[in-house]
């Protein structure tokens, strides 16, 4: 049977006649994931919740050729990108296990596998936008991160091997998607326009699309995040493909995984920590000090990512970086340089081409004022800017963070 169109009718069909995973007569129900606004965004891939009576739960992720979020119309994605999410999954597994789900099943001709369920853990964009506190997340993170670019680079891997690796997780069609997002104003589907979005929020797009000079810049980090294949990065790390709660975090989603920048992962994600920090300007239900504190804690959690990241490349780099780089710290030095400025220059790009693209975005959308809301997109594209424009005085994490801090305070300095 053809099972390449899944709905919850046909995958518990599927589920009782194709696998293993439960017993013929055990009673299990299936949801789809993304029905309300707390399970993720859904944008791109069909994903279901499979639950039997005794507490046995797994999640099923099919791919289809288009995005779930724009429907058929929008089809161009390859449907065996399953394949590589799986394959890629492994090598991670082999690497940092405690942070990939594991895949407990894989049908290769019908587009979909089935992995443990990690619902039990926080989607950590919609903790952060209740105050939630992970302190546990920049040593997990930095840890997840550093191994996995490691050892997917020719630092570690014979060179032969590395460009195999590049072969083997290279996807136009899913390259595009973040070659045009993240750097240029055109859609990425044809047809879809502004559509309904708030004036406002478009005169705040225009003030950072309109200069030239942040377009010229966006130019020179497209060319690095396309032609600069250090490492296997995710490709889509942020906030809410982490899931975490106390010392335990997974990292779902990884159908973007090409050869790209060490700084890639690292901006994309922290560009999502600057709109968890603007945004706790404006949540009144908390008093001002309680504000200060927490935007203070997201602080805390840019600047120990990135130490913790150097820290530990810089332990896997003494026990197994390759003989041929080993007398060389200062060639280290000049790459953790580099990878600090361009994480910077990643981050801004992740953040003003996300609000230039007067998307949904769920962290600001939290904020029932419409007219704070706007207050704080516009202070995130100015910090965004900022990050762009001056990511080459940045010299240690703290920089980084100093320039969230400062940009918040001036933009709220000249509001009053």
């Amino acid at each position: 049977m053809d099972y390449r169109d899944l709905d919850p009718e046909k995958l518990k069909r599927y589920i009782a006649k194709e696998t293993s995973l439960f017993p013929g007569d055990m009673d299990f129900s299936v949801s789809e994931i993304g029905r309300n606004e707390f399970e993720g965004d859904g944008y791109v891939n069909y994903i279901y919740r499979i639950c039997s009576r005794d507490g046995k739960s797994l999640i099923v992720k099919q791919a289809k050729p288009y995005f779930k979020y724009f429907g058929r119309d929008s089809g161009f994605l390859p449907e065996d990108r399953n394949s590589s999410e799986v394959d890629i999954g492994l090598i991670r597994a082999a690497i940092v296990p405690r942070y990939v789900p594991k895949i407990l099943h894989f049908d290769k001709d019908n587009f979909l596998y089935i992995a443990e369920d990690c619902g039990h853990l926080d989607i950590m964009r919609f903790g952060l936008s209740r105050g939630r506190r992970y302190p546990e997340f920049p040593r997990m993170m930095g840890e997840f991160i550093a191994k996995c670019h490691f050892y997917t680079s020719e630092l570690y891997l014979d060179q032969c091997l590395h460009k195999e690796l590049g072969r083997r997780f290279t996807s136009p069609e899913m390259s595009r998607i973040m070659e045009v997002i993240l750097f240029l104003r055109e859609p990425l589907i044809a047809g879809l326009d502004e559509g309904e979005a708030d004036p406002v929020h478009k005169d705040i797009a225009n003030s950072f699309w309109n200069k030239k000079n942040a377009k010229v810049e966006l130019l020179k980090l497209r060319d690095l995040y396309m032609k600069k294949q250090e490492c296997l990065v995710h490709g889509d790390l942020h906030t809410s493909n982490t899931m975490v709660s106390g010392g335990e975090m997974k990292i779902i989603d990884m159908e973007y995984t090409h050869l790209g920048p060490f700084s890639s992962d690292s901006g994309y994600l922290l560009g999502n920590l600057v709109y968890t920090y603007d945004t706790w300007f404006y949540h009144d239900e908390w008093t001002e000090e309680e504000r200060f504190r927490y935007r203070e804690e997201i602080l805390s959690y840019i600047t120990g990512t990135l130490r913790e990241y150097i820290r530990v490349f810089s332990e896997c780099w003494d026990r197994d970086v390759k003989s041929f780089f080993r007398p060389y710290p200062e060639y280290r030095a000049s790459l953790f340089a580099g990878y600090l400025r361009e994480t910077a220059g990643f981050m801004g790009s992740q953040i003003c081409s996300r609000i230039g693209a007067l998307a949904e975005t769920f962290d600001f959308d939290v904020i029932l004022d419409r007219e704070k809301r706007n207050e704080a997109r516009a202070m995130a594209i100015s910090t965004g800017y900022a990050l762009i424009m001056r990511r080459d005085e940045i010299m240690e994490p703290e920089d980084i963070a100093g320039i969230v801090r400062g940009c918040a305070e001036t933009f709220r300095r000249l509001r009053i």
